[in-house]
């Protein structure tokens, strides 16, 4: 589903790269066993994320990790992620969220909120959290939940993976960690 998600698109970054070690039979079990049920566009932010995690109190009253998140939610913009976050708040309870943007906040403040507390949940842009993946201000260990904001379109109305620069983003992050975790199927993905 995703691989052929992704090569559809018209780009120059080679998807095949990512998927080199795999066979296409094996690669097509692995995407589809860790995709969550995708948003059919009649969900809120909130009730999509209670119908793919159920179990999201237990899981946050289990995480006490610092430097991790159990979710993170990839958008295009600082914007859409503070968009996302006032949302989210039938669903987030007690959570606490983070920002995870380059918009007037930088990367070392970040790293330094991770170390300092316990953090359920991430919502930026995938370049962000590129960095402090390579910083290690941020571990992906115990992440269980990524979803992309897929559907929405920006006044161009173009989607996340429509805008060359944040495809790009997108494709290295996978690779940064996010794919092994989908094979060991620690890692659910997700597309609102």
């Amino acid at each position: 589903m995703l691989y052929n998600l992704f090569k559809n698109t018209s780009f120059t970054f080679n998807v095949s790269s990512v998927f080199a070690k795999s066979s296409t039979n094996m690669l097509l079990i692995f995407l589809d066993s860790c995709f969550l049920k995708a948003n059919d566009l009649t969900h809120s932010l909130s009730s999509y994320l209670k119908e793919v995690c159920p179990k999201w109190v237990k899981l946050r009253k289990n995480h006490s990790e610092k430097k991790s998140v159990l979710m993170l939610i990839i958008c295009g913009s600082a914007i859409r992620a503070l968009e996302l976050i006032r949302s989210m708040t039938a669903f987030k309870g007690d959570s606490k969220v983070i920002k995870l943007f380059a918009k007037h906040i930088k990367v070392q403040e970040q790293v330094k909120l991770l170390e300092k507390r316990v953090v359920h949940l991430g919502v930026g842009t995938p370049g962000r959290i590129k960095e402090l993946i390579k910083q290690g201000g941020l571990h992906l260990n115990p992440l269980k939940f990524l979803i992309f904001d897929w559907n929405w379109r920006d006044q161009k109305l173009r989607r996340m993976m429509d805008i060359p620069e944040i495809r790009k983003e997108v494709f290295e992050l996978l690779e940064m960690g996010v794919l092994s975790l989908c094979k060991t199927e620690s890692l659910k993905l997700g597309l609102f």
